[in-house]
């Protein structure tokens, strides 16, 4: 009897080893390495928004979100109208919102300025770089 038990369970670990029943350590480190990290796209006019997280949801046109943060498609804004509101001279060093915020101004009567909020909470107004 213990001589077919030993027999059994031979055929036993022979019929787990060829049906990847038992794996190698190799594999299990394979495992281990993979990552659970999800991946979602969201198509927009502009281009494609893409996040990666443990949870995450897309909708084309609007936004895409992962472990809660959302990312909004780009609006394309309004064509700036020059005035004295938004005219770069008027605008630099006035306060502004939030470090790190930009706007477009207007040099000269034509919308071809920015401002870029500084550390310190003012608007720095520069021209952009003349093309060759």
């Amino acid at each position: 009897m213990k001589h077919c038990l030993g027999m059994f369970a031979a055929l036993l670990v022979t019929g787990l080893v060829a049906c990847g029943g038992m794996e190698s350590g190799e594999a299990q480190e394979e495992f281990g390495q993979q990552s659970s990290a999800l991946s979602c796209s969201a198509a927009c006019s502009s281009g494609t928004l893409t996040c990666q997280g443990a949870s995450c949801s897309a909708v084309d046109g609007s936004h895409v979100q992962c472990d809660g943060v959302y990312q909004y498609c780009p609006t394309t804004p309004p064509p700036l109208i020059c005035s004295r509101a938004n005219a770069c001279v008027f605008i630099n060093g006035t306060a502004c919102p939030s470090p790190g915020a930009s706007r477009d101004c207007c040099l000269e009567g034509l919308p071809t300025g920015g401002c870029y909020c500084t550390f310190n909470g003012r608007w720095t107004c520069t021209v952009p770089p003349e093309d060759p």
